[in-house]
């Protein structure tokens, strides 16, 4: 059985919609029945954990027993498809260390994917971090648009690993539904299952993003079949430097 894999959400930038994408996500496996844990690397914050706090984790980085336990897990579990919420204090240490000890040849050589959902901007910086993050990190890089932080993007400057999975969008919502989303007790599977007289914009919010997920995870699978059937994969980046590799 092919491992289940790991799903990292990140930005440099704070408040562009990283951790609803990471709700999205865990709600998105939870509606498919799947084997699932999270990681929140939000230590003064840990919204993600607040509001799965039977399935998330906290963990702070900040340290190497943090960093230890929190590998450790992710290598010994492969049956759980993992969402890891990456918050923007930590985000340049998670990737140093990410880099530094080989994790995602680690995980693609026991045959686990380590996805990376983007979030991207217009700014300068993150362009180039992105294209940083891909030479450092042998993972597969996805873009994610989220319209309600950043009018638009360009594929030009934020190149998926694998071209046929274009660039997950996320589309704008209105600040009134907005502020249904974000009550602490509410989750996109209940409303969807008991407000049956849609659909509403937050049902087609849902329903839409939903089905790039899933489009997704269908190209991906698409990919990995013609890899068997004899395409070769990408070597791994060399290893770089870690100080600065960011910021320079």
């Amino acid at each position: 059985m092919q491992p289940a894999p790991l799903y990292i959400v990140a930005s440099p930038r704070p408040r562009v919609g990283k951790t609803l994408l990471a709700r999205l996500l865990m709600e998105y496996f939870l509606d498919n029945r799947r084997p699932l844990v999270g990681f929140d690397l939000n230590p003064r914050e840990p919204t993600l954990a607040g509001r799965f706090p039977k399935l998330v984790w906290p963990v702070d980085i900040g340290d190497i027993r943090g960093q230890m336990e929190l590998f450790d897990r992710l290598v010994a579990d492969t049956a759980s498809t993992k969402v890891i919420d990456v918050g923007y204090g930590p985000f340049e240490q998670f990737f140093a260390v990410i880099g530094d000890i080989g994790f995602a040849e680690e995980a693609r050589r026991r045959g686990i994917d380590v996805i990376v959902f983007f979030i991207t901007d217009q700014t300068i910086a993150t362009v180039r971090i992105y294209a940083k993050l891909q030479e450092r990190v042998a993972a597969i890089f996805q873009p994610v648009h989220n319209e309600s932080a950043s009018l638009m993007t360009s594929i030009e400057d934020f190149p998926p690993t694998r071209p046929e999975c274009g660039t997950v969008r996320m589309p704008r919502l209105s600040q009134v539904v907005r502020g249904v989303v974000d009550r602490p007790s509410f989750s996109f599977n209940t409303y969807m299952a008991h407000q049956p007289g849609g659909p509403t914009e937050i049902h087609s919010w849902i329903a839409d993003l939903y089905t790039q997920f899933r489009d997704f995870e269908l190209r991906l699978l698409m990919g990995r079949l013609n890899s068997s059937l004899g395409w070769a994969a990408p070597a791994p980046p060399p290893p770089a430097s870690r100080k600065g590799w960011l910021s320079g």
